[in-house]
Formats: structure tokens, sequence, C-alpha cells
């Protein structure tokens, strides 16, 4: 009986925290300009990552993928890229 509880007691925790975790989310997608070697991609990945807020980060040849809460403003996620030597434009 106490482990039936248990479980109901963590299914409804993973619900409400997978509720939360896709609320207010949002997809911009960048291109990137700049970026020539090979560790350029995870240099830039690694700073779009860093922004608060950002939950995700994918960098592709030169198109760059970012899932973020909708507070991230574009303008942070191309001044991060900036910060690392490139220029991006949000291609949405």
């Amino acid at each position: 009986m106490q482990k039936q509880r248990v479980m109901a007691l963590v299914g409804a925790l993973a619900l409400s925290l997978s509720t939360v975790a896709w609320a207010g989310e949002r997809t911009v997608n960048l291109k990137v300009d700049g970026m020539s070697c090979a560790m350029c991609a995870p240099a830039t990945r690694k700073a779009l990552e860093k922004v608060n807020g950002v939950k995700a980060a994918k960098v592709e040849g030169s198109r760059a993928t970012v899932v973020a809460d909708e507070k991230v403003q574009d303008a942070d996620l191309v001044k991060a890229i900036a910060g690392v030597g490139f220029s991006a434009t949000v291609v949405n």
C-alpha cells in the first residue's frame, strides 16, 4: 500500500514538473556567420547554453537552433554569439 502511494506521488510530481517545463518555451533559429573551423560550432553552442533561460542549443553548419524560455530575448542570443566572435541573425 505504501509503495503504491509513493509511486502515485512520484507520478504526480513528474507530471506537474513536465507541465512547467513545457510552459512558455519557444524555439529560435539563427543564421551564424563567420564560423570556419571544427571548434566554432561547439564554442557557439556553449555560449548560447550560458544565456539564462536557454534550455538547449544545437549548432550545425551555419545554423543554430535554441530552445529557451519566452523571456529570453533574441538580442541576448545574438549577443552571446557575438561574444565568441561571430555574427548572427534570427531567421524564424
